[in-house]
């Protein structure tokens, strides 16, 4: 069984961490709540929104990223899928450096160090040559495509609904919002030992 997995969002959890620098940076009240999709919709909701969203995921993903956490669940299916002798791949759509960032932070080296640092890279995790960082939402499904993932694992539907997306792969929606499950050309699952059960069993 060969599964890809997504990075941001889905291995890589940055909820708090968007809400911290969001209130570091001013864009949000000390009160304020919420993840980064709240994060999101707040700043762009201020003047010059669009770029200051961009300006603050770089942040997050290059000089914060140290701060995000695996998602809850997360190791857990790692481990189990180990121990079904499933091939594990991880594919993310990552530019190399953020938006607008003056510090010039390699983010896919951020995020190679973290994954590291946390043993999902390498060791006993996913072997490192089975880690792929593309440029284009579209370079990021033709390498699912060339890897041949019989799973493929993701946050976000748009990715799902890409209509280059192939369609022998099986796709999973992590959910992890607590709304109503979306209905889609994929499985929608509230958290990762959902998956593993419908994987695993």
């Amino acid at each position: 069984m060969r599964i890809g997995i997504d990075f941001d969002n889905t291995i890589a959890d940055y909820d708090d961490v968007f809400r911290l620098a969001a209130m570091r940076e001013r864009l949000v009240g000390e009160s304020f709540s919420g993840g980064k999709q709240s994060v999101r919709e707040a700043v762009r909701a201020l003047a010059g929104g669009e770029e200051r969203w961009m300006r603050l995921q770089g942040r997050i993903y290059g000089a914060f990223m140290q701060e995000a956490r695996p998602v809850d669940g997360v190791e857990r299916f790692l481990a189990a899928a180990r121990r079904a002798g499933a091939e594990l791949y991880i594919i993310s759509h990552k530019t190399e450096y953020g938006h607008f960032d003056e510090e010039r932070i390699n983010l896919r080296d951020a995020a190679r160090r973290w994954m590291s640092e946390r043993g999902i890279l390498g060791g006993g995790g996913v072997p490192e040559d089975h880690l792929f960082f593309e440029t284009t939402r579209g370079e990021k499904i033709e390498r699912i495509r060339a890897v041949d993932c019989a799973h493929f694992i993701d946050d976000l539907e748009e990715v799902f609904r890409e209509p280059a997306f192939p369609a022998a792969v099986a796709r999973h929606l992590l959910c992890r919002d607590g709304a109503a499950l979306p209905a889609g050309p994929f499985t929608a699952y509230r958290g990762w030992d959902e998956i593993g059960d419908a994987l695993f069993g």
